[in-house]
This record gives C-alpha cells, structure tokens and sequence, in this order.
C-alpha cells in the first residue's frame, strides 16, 4: 500500500512539473526580428 502511494505522488508530482515547465517557456513562441547586419552574406 505504501508503495502504490509513493508512485501515485511521484507521478502526480511529475505531471506538475511538466505542465509549469511547459506553460512558462515561452522562448518557443518568441521570435525576434533579425537584424539586417545578420542577414547580409558576406561571400
């Protein structure tokens, strides 16, 4: 019985972790404008 709870609250735990990690990184989404500087080839 024990065991059954220690991997009912690890896994609960771990689905926490996954839904704060993935809602706070919105560097996924984000995408600058590159400078013209950058976009210039320099052959």
């Amino acid at each position: 019985m024990k065991r059954k709870a220690v991997a009912f609250i690890s896994k609960l735990l771990a689905m926490a972790a996954v839904v704060f990690v993935s809602t706070a990184c919105w560097w996924a989404v984000y995408r600058p404008e590159i400078p013209s500087e950058l976009k210039q080839k320099t052959s």
